[in-house]
């Protein structure tokens, strides 16, 4: 199964999804800010427990899945990449509408060939099911962006990195705050460190 999303570690991008569908505000302590945008620990811990109970529903032999800090920390890396994703792409005058999400959900489920192979890699990658929809809008903000960089003359070999230079000064223009029970922000590799490791933890992967 070929996995077309990863996290923006090295000359890799990670993509996002449309902030509006996304993030639940409440009264508790964010547990991030990307801006003025907070990523609320409920929908957080949302995410993260439909992750685990949809491993239930699937043979998950041979997979390896993230669990406890680094979850938690892989499943805000999406909500913190979404956000930047959707701003950088904003700010480029850039935009991905519903019925390219749509399109490219239809297509990406006619590849796997059943819902039941679209859901075990979807198991394998990390990502709810309910959040699927995301990881393909965020396939194609990351198309976008690299077609804008690949025209302003960066080549295909660099593209990557151009991209991920974007993310970052978005990062840094905005401001990423994180709570530190839930890990730490790696402002170079753009990415969410978890709890007790030093190793940057990347975003689920989206298959196609």
């Amino acid at each position: 199964m070929k996995k077309i999303v990863t996290g923006v570690i090295g000359a890799v991008v990670v993509v996002g999804v449309g902030v509006g569908l996304w993030f639940v505000l409440d009264g508790s302590s964010p547990a991030a800010t990307v801006g003025k945008v907070k990523i609320s620990a409920s929908q957080l811990n949302k995410s993260v427990n439909a992750v685990i109970a949809e491993r239930k529903t699937v043979s998950t032999t041979g997979m390896q899945l993230a669990f406890g800090s680094s979850l938690t920390a892989q499943e805000l890396n999406y909500y913190i990449i979404s956000t930047l994703l959707k701003d950088t792409a904003a700010a480029n005058n850039l935009s991905v509408t519903d019925p390219q999400v749509t399109a490219r959900q239809a297509a990406i489920l006619k590849q796997e060939g059943s819902a039941a192979k679209l859901k075990s890699g979807e198991v394998s990658s990390g990502i709810a099911s309910a959040d699927f929809p995301g990881y393909v809008r965020e396939i194609l903000y990351v198309e976008a962006l690299t077609a804008l960089v690949e025209k302003n003359g960066t080549s295909v070999a660099n593209s990557g990195t151009a991209v991920q230079g974007l993310v970052r000064d978005q990062a840094n223009k905005e401001g990423v705050k994180i709570d530190s029970k839930y890990g730490t922000w790696d402002a170079t590799q753009v990415t969410v460190v978890p709890v007790g490791s030093a190793t940057p933890t990347p975003t689920p992967t989206a298959t196609k």
